[in-house]
């Protein structure tokens, strides 16, 4: 029997738009350096679904 191991990362990705204007940012690292991406990435311990993302607007 083979055991499988799986890696789980739980995070947020979100969509803030203001006068016309979509928040991206812009990757500094990683398979997709160069490129924009939506603003977001992983939890902190205790940290709420939406206090993790208030997080990653600011």
């Amino acid at each position: 029997m083979t055991v499988q191991k799986y890696h789980r990362a739980f995070g947020v990705y979100g969509i803030y738009a203001k006068d016309g204007k979509l928040l991206v940012i812009l990757k500094n690292g990683g398979p997709y350096i160069h490129r924009f991406d939506l603003p977001g990435g992983s939890l902190e311990d205790g940290e709420s679904l939406n206090e993790a993302m208030k997080r990653e607007f600011l």
